[in-house]
């Protein structure tokens, strides 16, 4: 007589029991390498660090709750710290690119235990280029000084020449909450410095340094300017070429972090 198996349980749940263990036995089971990138991940929830080689595969990755934080507690910064300790040291990474998401509580001291851990160049690379490149600026794009036939010419009455001119305009920050390309002018009458505080600008603009130098008027003339302002990221260089109306643009830096030692 053939006896009946017994039901041990659903095949779903079965199914859900094989990937648990694939997961872990992918963990415990995660090959070691000296270089890579980390992958920080902070939500207001959790924190994952994932770990991988130059080519982008996966070989490790940790989080606040495979850590045995539960509940709020994963998004503590002590759960970000023993989750950045636990990746670094099961793969062993000497040297490593850092890739930070999110603004969870767990960032900073995920990225300060990879700091202690032998990585503080790399965090160090990483928070140089964000701030250098990452972050928007305000700056002068483009100015018009009438018929000026190209940008070496020198115009009566005036010490500098067009060259000088854009490299001073160059050389003023600004800081704005605007978006897109806005007008403004500079406007004087000689005998007088030029300086930043003369430029006329929109309502939602205003100069870092006044004191900038921008020109020298040696004699009474009237001297005029038109200026576009934009806002943007990085720096952009443009291509000069002799203008017919007396327009000019000028190379673009929109980093208000100029220098990171």
């Amino acid at each position: 007589m053939a006896l009946s198996i017994p039901k041990i349980g659903s095949r779903k749940k079965v199914r859900i029991g094989l990937r648990r263990n694939a997961r872990f036995s992918l963990r415990k089971s995660a090959r070691r390498i000296t270089k890579g990138v980390i992958h920080v991940q902070a939500s207001f929830n959790n924190t994952i660090i994932t770990v991988t080689d130059p080519q982008g595969r996966v070989v490790f990755w940790s989080s606040a709750g495979t850590c045995g934080f539960k509940s709020s507690r994963k998004a503590s910064p002590y759960a970000g710290q023993r989750t950045a300790v636990d990746a670094i040291r099961t793969v062993g990474l000497q040297r490593a690119e850092v890739m930070v998401k999110g603004a969870g509580s767990g960032r900073d001291a995920a990225l300060r235990a990879i700091a202690k851990s032998g990585q503080a160049d790399t965090v160090g690379i990483a928070l140089r280029r964000a701030l250098l490149g990452e972050i928007e600026g305000t700056c002068i794009t483009r100015a018009k000084f009438g018929n000026v036939p190209h940008e070496y010419s020198t115009i009566v009455g005036i010490e500098e020449s067009i060259q000088e001119i854009l490299l001073n305009l160059k050389e003023i920050v600004l800081r704005s909450n605007l978006y897109g390309v806005k007008d403004a002018s500079i406007c004087v009458k000689g005998p007088r410095y030029i300086t930043a505080q003369d430029i006329i600008l929109p309502p939602s603009v205003e100069i870092v340094d006044t004191t900038q130098p921008i020109a020298n008027l040696r004699e009474p003339i009237d001297f005029c300017i038109e200026l576009q302002i934009k806002r943007d990221r990085g720096y952009h260089t443009e291509l000069r070429k002799n203008s017919q109306d007396g327009s000019y643009p000028i190379d673009a830096v929109s980093m208000p972090v100029r220098n990171i030692t």
